[in-house]
């Protein structure tokens, strides 16, 4: 249909838009800190961002489903909502606090700079599942101004810090909070514009928390997929280590944003179809999108990983190129990974692609148990990389399963589907193009 394919336009610019910007923050920080303080940041970060993408406990992609179903008028959704989230808030705030003082204890410039960082667990549930009622009630435009007010705001006082010569990693930190908290402003003065009176339900909190945690069972794995690796480094390896093998993870950023871009609008515009051939056209046109663009972003990045890396991050970061063509390869299968999601979650098969990335779990821990103390940060990547595609392998049965449709039709591109594909992404190519002159 035509407003997804507006949606998937809107998405996709709004993804360049953010890479553009993640790449000057990724480059900033890596020349202002270096290998070492880039990796006691990236600790300090890495854990209470795992803690609140555990205590979102899929409110995100429940409000989504609710909002898009309008299963309860949207001022009681928000209400009810809300009282869920500030409660799953202190909760996972409190057990962070445990996990970063047994996680960080040797390291006590990262444990002291999460502490402080902690704030953002409440900040980012809270807009999280305001973003979600915006994308439900297919308010794309306000969706994609959350997406990329976040991170237009943290370059910003990024930018401001260096400018200063105070870039350091308790600064850095503080210019997260301040971002993150000044999105969450936007997004609740957004969302109070849609929502009317609100009104507390019990019935609807039962109806979020129970959708939430069956689609939370593939969100908690394939979080705990993506994260372990750097947090199995940040406990056991040199903070030097870690500072490498995230600009090596950097390299992938744009590969991972089709995919992420692509099952936001999947999600909202897949579930309102009843089974039919409207709903399987478009959920196999999205997957096929995600994966082509995936690959071709990968190539060239594929190709040329050492003089980027060089160029944009400096010589310090050169051993990360390696590393970075085996994330390649993994992300485009996480690309593809969080498509298939988005069509079984809006297929009413949450609990399908949670068990996908329980089996995808199941091969990171000791694919990184084996593989890093015999071959160090590029074993971390390959075990990635067996555990993504073992989770893709699985999601295309499943939701070959649910559209009853073969595995090979899932990816069969016919001329419809070119033409479609053709005009969608020529559409996005064309507002990225007009978002960078606006910039300019």
């Amino acid at each position: 249909p035509a407003i997804a394919t507006r949606a998937i336009q809107g998405s996709i610019g709004t993804s360049a838009a953010v890479l553009l910007i993640n790449t000057a923050t990724g480059v900033l920080l890596a020349r202002s800190l270096g290998p070492t303080l880039r990796g006691v940041l990236a600790a300090a970060v890495l854990w209470p961002t795992v803690a609140a993408g555990l205590g979102t406990l899929g409110l995100m992609e429940a409000s989504t489903f609710h909002a898009a179903r309008r299963t309860a008028p949207t001022g009681t959704l928000v209400g009810s909502g809300l009282a869920l989230a500030l409660v799953q808030s202190l909760v996972f705030t409190a057990l962070g606090a445990v996990v970063i003082l047994a996680a960080l204890s040797q390291h006590p410039r990262s444990m002291a700079a999460a502490y402080i960082y902690l704030a953002f667990v409440p900040i980012n549930i809270l807009t999280l599942f305001s973003a979600g009622v915006l994308n439900g009630l297919q308010r794309y435009a306000e969706f994609q101004l959350v997406r990329l007010l976040v991170i237009v705001a943290t370059v910003a006082g990024l930018g401001v810090l260096a400018a200063g010569n105070v870039l350091t990693v308790h600064h850095a930190v503080l210019a997260y909070l301040a971002a993150n908290a000044l999105t969450l402003i936007v997004a609740a003065g957004l969302l109070r514009r849609h929502a009317g009176p609100l009104r507390f339900e019990r019935w609807v909190v039962r109806a979020l928390f129970s959708y939430g945690i069956r689609s939370h069972s593939s969100t908690i794995s394939s979080q705990l997929n993506e994260r372990l690796d750097q947090l199995v480094i940040s406990i056991f390896l040199a903070s030097r280590s870690l500072g490498i093998y995230v600009i090596a993870v950097t390299m992938t950023s744009a590969t991972y944003l089709i995919g992420t871009s692509m099952s936001w609008v999947a999600l909202p515009q897949i579930t309102p179809l009843p089974a039919g051939p409207a709903r399987t056209v478009l959920a196999r046109r999205t997957i096929q999108l995600a994966i082509g663009c995936s690959i071709l972003i990968s190539v060239p990045v594929f190709v040329f990983a050492r003089p980027l890396i060089v160029l944009f991050f400096g010589s310090a970061f050169g051993g990360a190129a390696g590393i970075a063509r085996i994330l390649l390869v993994a992300v485009v299968c996480l690309s593809t990974n969080r498509v298939l999601e988005a069509v079984l979650r809006a297929v009413g098969r949450p609990l399908d692609a949670g068990f996908a990335e329980l089996m995808a779990l199941g091969a990171t821990v000791p694919g990184l148990a084996i593989l890093l103390p015999l071959i160090g940060l590029t074993g971390a990547a390959i075990a990635s990389l067996l555990a993504y595609a073992t989770s893709m392998t699985w999601m295309c049965r499943r939701v070959s399963r649910a559209l009853e449709l073969p595995i090979p039709r899932l990816f069969a591109v016919d001329r419809a589907d070119a033409r479609w594909l053709r005009e969608t992404l020529g559409r996005a190519l064309r507002g990225v193009s007009r978002q960078r002159s606006a910039s300019q």
